[in-house]
């Protein structure tokens, strides 16, 4: 069991959806008073489902896993005066990313995720008084040295020219950062999961809705009879299953988290306590970060 010696902590993990274009980052933070019994409710969750590995969104392949995600989902929603979860999401067919000679997706991952725990750290939770623990998954391809230098001194080069300076977050007190094996940390797979579905929800939305428009039978029945009905693997109807039920938990608790008109799942108030974040370019220079020739 973690030993915290301080006053939250944070787990993240990252996904790429499987077409390679969307990225994601999910960052799941909590005061540590209530670590032990959200961990316990995870911890039977998990086991109660039969999941004896770990927790991981391309596994939600069956009704098993499709189960088990719903349920982790209601934890979040359960506690949500006690728990965070903010994902960020980017485009690599967006401006700033889209044919860059030598773009470098390692040193890219490492801003994103600088921006997304400076944001949610300094702008979502108390500063004063407020110590923090960070638990990222391990298995991440980031440059753990290069990030643990971002965070620790603030004011580090790889994040000056994209982001600026974020006067709060130099307020923030980052106490201790441990990648970790997700396997042993269940936040770390409820971080799997979100940042998992805030990537498909936006690579997957057309044949999302497809689906959906086929479930509810809305497909007329005096269309072309030369139209047949798109089939879906195992997979994607038990991960479209997830995201329809949380598109209509969002909307039941008026959690203003779009996904029709953003075609993906996209936060209008970046202060609840569920935030999905599209990244979107700032202005024409912002532009990810390119490999150096050292030749």
């Amino acid at each position: 069991m973690l030993k915290f010696t301080t006053t939250h902590c944070a787990f993240s993990d990252d996904s790429k959806h499987e077409s390679d274009r969307y990225n994601s980052l999910a960052l799941v933070t909590l005061e540590v008073k209530n670590f032990l019994s959200f961990n316990e409710e995870l911890k039977k969750i998990l086991e109660d489902s039969d999941i004896s590995d770990e927790f991981k969104w391309n596994k939600v392949r069956n009704a098993k896993y499709r189960f088990a995600a719903e349920k982790l989902i209601d934890i979040v929603f359960k506690n949500k005066i006690h728990m965070r979860v903010d994902v960020l999401i980017w485009d690599l067919e967006d401006n700033r990313h889209k044919n860059l000679p030598g773009r470098d997706d390692s040193e890219n991952l490492v801003r994103m995720y600088y921006h997304l725990l400076s944001t949610t750290l300094s702008k979502r939770w108390p500063i004063s008084n407020t110590t923090w623990q960070w638990y990222p998954d391990e298995q991440s391809s980031v440059d753990w040295n290069m990030l643990q230098d971002c965070i620790s001194n603030k004011r580090h080069k790889c994040v000056a020219d994209l982001f600026g300076q974020n006067p709060s977050f130099e307020q923030v007190s980052i106490q201790h950062i441990q990648p970790s094996n997700s396997k042993y940390y269940f936040f770390i797979q409820l971080a799997d999961l979100f940042a998992g579905m805030g990537a498909y929800s936006y690579g997957n939305f057309d044949q999302y809705k497809k689906w959906e428009q086929q479930k509810n039978s809305q497909l007329s029945l005096f269309e072309d009879r030369n139209k047949r009905l798109v089939e879906f693997t195992n997979s994607k109807q038990e991960r479209f299953r997830v995201i329809e039920k949380f598109n209509k938990m969002c909307k039941s608790n008026a959690m203003q988290i779009a996904l029709e008109s953003s075609r993906g799942f996209k936060s209008y108030i970046p202060s609840n306590f569920i935030n999905f974040w599209l990244y979107e370019p700032q202005h024409e220079y912002d532009r990810a970060p390119q490999k150096i020739n050292k030749m």
